[in-house]
């Protein structure tokens, strides 16, 4: 028999000499009840004849294609290896693979991820989606179609019905305002992304919620970046040349960068001069000379929470999931005044 075209599960059956029924018992692994000599002989077949199973077909028998999809924002975040990892490895040890989106925080890119994903008959979907009017591309995917989704990081409007892993982004904020303030800090300058989710959204409530308490909010003290942080250097010089700041509150690692760069640059000491509170605990912010105080997120614990609802609701679909609120916490180092 030639072999240099791809070989089905009949080739196989008929090499080994037994059923093709018996063929796919051995090669699911339902080899319970097969004689040792003939599961022998049909591994035997399958190797030789380099068969492989047509993943395809089985989908569509099973429902079931053994793969989820994962859609983040930013995969050049120090955030995203670590989940992504996460996932993966919870997912890997029930043999189920891992599809990887990054929408670079463009709805359409996330759109149309969502419509292949669920085209690739997908048995689940986490995803850190991006804030928008409309909705309706997941709810059409969980409910219309009855894919299991997770937001993890940004909350989703309650009617839409998707269970989110978020954790605490107002209220450590606040937190760290608070600890400024503690220091004797009044010009606390916020260096924010533009608001794509509810995560971006709540740091700046917790700052401002701060301040205003403390009668030291002001307009004039608030500047964006773009979602990278790439300007995050000129808008720190800018604020520490023109407004008189003695703190800044940076909320993502690269934002912290940075601004920890133009203290420096603008010959200024950290945090006798200008104080610094970033956001996610990276390698770097312990590396520096004065190691930054910053917030860590409970990246590994969302994750892992996000992929387990899904494992449970493959396995119920009827199951009814909540919201589910980790703490973040606030990293006490030397940049803060401490």
């Amino acid at each position: 028999m030639a072999i240099n075209k791809k070989a089905t599960i009949v080739d196989v059956a008929k090499m080994a000499g037994v059923s093709v029924s018996t063929v796919s018992v051995v090669l699911n692994r339902k080899n319970k009840y097969v004689k040792p000599e003939l599961k022998r002989k049909v591994l035997d077949a399958a190797k030789t004849l380099n068969y492989s199973p047509n993943s395809i077909a089985r989908s569509l028998k099973s429902q079931e294609t053994k793969t989820i999809g994962l859609i983040i924002t930013n995969i050049t975040s120090p955030v995203a290896p670590v989940m992504v990892r996460t996932i993966q490895k919870i997912m890997a040890a029930k043999s189920i693979d891992t599809m990887i989106v990054s929408t670079e925080e463009d709805f359409e890119i996330e759109k149309n991820a969502i419509h292949n994903l669920m085209a690739k008959m997908i048995d689940g979907i986490i995803i850190c989606p991006v804030k928008n009017d409309s909705y309706q591309h997941l709810i059409n995917a969980h409910e219309g179609a009855n894919v299991p989704m997770v937001s993890v990081e940004r909350i989703l409007p309650m009617e839409i019905g998707i269970p989110c892993v978020t954790t605490t982004n107002k209220e450590i904020s606040y937190s760290a305002i608070q600890h400024l303030i503690m220091h004797g800090r009044k010009r606390i300058a916020l260096i924010a992304m533009p608001i794509f989710g509810s995560n971006t959204s709540d740091r700046i409530e917790g700052y401002s919620e701060a301040m205003k308490e403390n009668g030291l909010y002001s307009l004039s003290l608030i500047r964006q970046t773009d979602y990278m942080g790439s300007n995050a250097y000129s808008i720190a010089v800018e604020l520490i040349q023109n407004g008189k700041i003695d703190a800044i509150f940076a909320i993502s690692q690269s934002i912290a960068l940075g601004a920890y760069k133009a203290i420096i640059d603008c010959g200024l000491q950290i945090p006798e001069d200008i104080a610094l509170i970033g956001y996610d605990d990276v390698d770097w912010m312990e590396a520096v000379p004065v190691p930054i105080t910053t917030i860590r997120q409970p990246i590994v614990e969302m994750a892992t929470i996000a992929a387990n609802m899904i494992l449970r609701w493959k396995n119920d679909p009827q199951l009814q999931l909540n919201n589910i609120l980790i703490p973040s916490k606030l990293i006490i180092r030397r940049s803060c005044g401490c």
